[in-house]
């Protein structure tokens, strides 16, 4: 006796024809999710690094107001600053620049690398330790750091301004 089949052979063409349809209707939408979720991971990464932008300028700024305005009202003036650092932020420090000028710079960390944001005063500044090698200075230093170590924390800082015979004297602390 012969045995015979219970499909057709038209049958599984019309199978495999369905199958490799969902293989063509996969591929397409692997197509379609993989440059759309590089765009949204792209954009918002891009985003990201325009808010700590954003928030190191208005920190740095803050900064330099605070300690312009104090020096302004003289020798023994004293105000404490609370600011919140993103956490990007990898150190705050003090150089005194060409002609006399003093840099605020703000070293920060973005998708991209290290960045530096530098601040103009136009007053004298100092912090209490020299910079890099944080070690004890006597006050007013050339160049200087408002932090210990060499790794800011994020989150709240109260920053001190003293104002001194002839600079700012700067204080950071958690």
């Amino acid at each position: 006796m012969i045995h015979k089949s219970k499909f057709k052979s038209k049958d599984i063409k019309s199978k495999a024809q369905v199958s490799v349809e969902y293989l063509i209707i996969i591929g397409i939408s692997f197509a379609i999710l993989i440059p759309a979720g590089y765009f949204f991971y792209s954009y918002s990464k891009t985003s990201n690094d325009a808010t700590v932008r954003s928030q190191i300028a208005q920190t740095g700024s803050s900064i330099i107001t605070a300690a312009e305005s104090i020096y302004g009202l003289g020798e023994g003036s004293l105000v404490t600053l609370n600011l919140r650092y993103p956490q990007n932020i990898r150190d705050v420090y003090i150089l005194k620049g060409a002609g006399g000028n003093t840099e605020l710079i703000i070293k920060y960390e973005l998708s991209s690398g290290m960045n530096e944001a530098v601040f103009f005063s136009k007053v004298a500044l100092s912090g209490n330790y020299t910079y890099p090698d944080r070690a004890a200075c006597s006050i007013p230093c050339q160049n200087s750091s408002i932090t210990p170590s060499n790794f800011t924390e994020q989150g709240n800082h109260k920053i001190r301004f003293e104002s001194k015979t002839n600079y700012v004297f700067i204080v950071q602390s958690k």
